[in-house]
């Protein structure tokens, strides 16, 4: 799937990620909220190592096999 469609389903609450990465490895997306310190939604990475904002990459960005997940 496109990065698109992909981007699409995280926006529903489902997270993204490229069969390359490690299993932990899902991109999702963050809604703030009146107590958050950021005022627009933006797409952050999960791991075992926590959880940081997303800096895409051309490469990523233009993959078209990327797998939606829970």
């Amino acid at each position: 799937m496109n990065f698109g469609k992909a981007l699409e389903e995280v926006k529903k609450g489902k997270g993204m990620r490229l069969p390359a990465w490690k299993e932990d490895v899902i991109i999702r997306a963050q809604y703030p909220d009146e107590h958050s310190k950021m005022t627009a939604p933006y797409l952050y990475v999960e791991s075992r190592f926590g959880r940081v904002p997303w800096k895409e990459t051309m490469i990523e960005l233009f993959s078209e096999d990327w797998q939606v997940v829970e």
